[in-house]
């Protein structure tokens, strides 16, 4: 039996940092993907690709105010491919650097010290192998709502993946799911001309989010109807076009009528065959970890999506650098995960970002702060993108003035909110921000002159 310090279950951002870090350290390293390479679902179908469709549109969507054009989906569909088809590549390159080796395979925990592999995803092909210390980076898949005629409906991977996209545009499409993707995806179909019909059961979208955050958004969204406290009970045939059958809180039933049905229920952690005959713990939600990102288990680590603590590319990262730090530790923690310096965008159009305590948890704690404004529509770099529209909101502590939280709604949102991020976890208090001269012109300087109006 082959051994290894350290193996990994999966190659993507949850996986690799570590696999670099330990590599660099000294330490044998395994990572064991079933895809075979260096990326995960951020790269295969999800962050990048879809990121990059967003901004073409984004971008698109600025100039026609100036120019009369239309732009051709399917191209934007192979420049999608191209980036993807870049970064593939890159991640090779950095694998060849570091002499790491990726095994294809699907594996599963035999015991404390051993996994065994399905070689290439054949189960007539197995090895097992031996390990030190293991990471489980298995990530999460789409969820489906097992409804009648839910085999209609396409999925996001469907939209995003590399080389298997759909390259032309629906006239009209049902969204089931008002969660990030829903409505990220909702936003640039509508921009692009495509009727949207997005369909959620709760009573807002964006559920979880802060309120005062999404309410301040949504009527910057391009159009779609939004079907609140919906339900959808079935999806069936209707010609060439599908009806989806909806029904509200007071058993109301009502239908639309589109080209293609969208799911976009969330996404759920997958976890290894193995975990649950060992005992380590999970739920629904993902396998519990301490700060440190250990499981029960203390030679046994879990990050990123998997554990579901922040289900985000960037927070994978940090999480297997933290898991990398205490392997290197002798398993005993000395890095930590703080989940409140996490920032998130949501990649709308416009967008919206978002870090640390905002006013629902804020009054929900009995937290005292103090709030500051920036109006974005005053910003000479809005102006310049013909984006006039959101704000900059920063909470301090009342007493410290340290920063506890922000959003963003507007033009660069998802930049400015790193530096939002960066003085939560580093305990910045508004004085530090109002005596920052940020570059102009940048709406970052919105962050300086918002903190100015507190002196």
């Amino acid at each position: 039996m082959k051994e290894y310090d350290v193996i990994t279950i999966g190659a993507g951002g949850a996986c690799y940092p570590a696999a670099f870090r330990l590599k660099q350290s000294g330490y044998n390293v395994l990572m064991v993907d079933e895809k075979g390479i260096m990326s995960g679902n951020c790269l295969s179908e999800g962050c990048v690709p879809s990121k990059t469709i967003i901004e073409t549109v984004h971008n698109y969507k600025r100039m026609r105010e100036f120019y009369n054009f239309k732009i051709n989906y399917s191209d934007i569909i192979k420049r999608k491919d191209r980036v993807q088809d870049i970064r593939y590549k890159s991640h090779n390159e950095e694998l060849n650097v570091a002499n790491l080796e990726v095994l294809k395979g699907t594996a599963s925990i035999i015991d404390e010290n051993t996994v065994e592999v399905n070689i290439n995803n054949d189960i007539n092909s197995k090895e097992r192998f031996h390990y030190k210390h293991l990471i489980i980076g298995s990530g999460a898949t789409t969820s489906i709502l097992k409804i009648d005629g839910y085999q209609y409906c396409i999925t996001s991977k469907d939209l995003y993946a590399f080389k298997h996209s759909i390259d032309e545009l629906p006239e009209s499409i049902a969204i089931i799911g008002a969660g990030y993707i829903g409505i990220e995806t909702a936003s640039f179909l509508s921009i692009l001309g495509v009727k949207v019909e997005l369909i959620e059961i709760m009573d807002s979208v964006l559920k979880g989010m802060d309120i005062e955050a999404v309410n301040k958004l949504l009527p910057l969204l391009p159009e779609m109807n939004l079907h609140l406290n919906n339900g959808v009970q079935s999806i069936e045939k209707y010609g060439n076009k599908f009806k989806v059958n909806i029904m509200d809180k007071s058993n109301k039933s009502d239908n639309v009528i589109v080209d293609k049905v969208l799911m976009a229920t969330g996404r759920s952690p997958v976890i290894p065959d193995g975990v649950k005959n060992l005992g380590i713990e999970y739920d629904r939600r993902g396998i519990r970890v301490n700060s440190g990102m250990q499981t029960n288990i203390k030679n046994i680590y879990a990050t990123g999506d998997v554990n579901g603590i922040a289900p985000l590319f960037h927070a994978a990262k940090r999480q297997s650098l933290i898991a990398a730090h205490n392997i290197m530790n002798g398993d005993k923690l000395t890095d930590y995960f703080n989940s409140s310096a996490i920032p998130f965008t949501l990649f709308t159009i416009p967008q919206m970002a978002f870090v640390g305590l905002l006013p629902d948890e804020l009054n929900r704690r009995g937290i005292n702060y103090i709030r500051t404004t920036y109006d974005i529509k005053d910003d000479t770099l809005a102006e310049a993108y013909n984006e006039m529209c959101g704000e900059i909101d920063l909470f301090f502590e009342e007493n410290s003035m340290k920063l506890l939280g922000g959003y963003i709604i507007g033009n660069d949102a998802g930049n400015i909110i790193n530096e939002i991020a960066l003085g939560i976890e580093k305990g910045l208090t508004a004085r530090d921000f109002a005596e920052m001269a940020h570059q102009h012109p940048m709406t970052f300087e919105g962050i300086d002159t918002a903190a100015r109006k507190l002196f």
